[in-house]
């Protein structure tokens, strides 16, 4: 039997996310999509999917607090020093 309670929760958290879905950078657009999928219909929950749903939207608000523009910015790779 479906946990409804749980549910319900994953699929306020999806609309959240939803809603702010412009600010998502490339890999949380291709995450975001594959948990909507996943929930599309009544099933239980399971905790790390919860867990990536509630980084995603912390992602977002932390991204609203510096200049970035997921867009122009997300492509970005940090190059690190190699050993020679």
């Amino acid at each position: 039997m479906v946990n409804l309670p749980n549910y319900v929760e994953t699929k306020r958290l999806l609309d959240e996310i939803e809603a702010v879905a412009d600010d998502l950078m490339a890999n949380e657009i291709e995450m975001f999509a594959s948990l909507k999928a996943k929930y599309a219909e009544a099933v239980d929950p399971d905790p790390f999917d919860v867990t990536a749903l509630n980084v995603l939207l912390r992602n977002v608000a932390v991204r609203k607090g510096y200049d970035f523009d997921p867009r122009r910015d997300g492509g970005r790779v940090i190059d690190l020093p190699t050993k020679d």
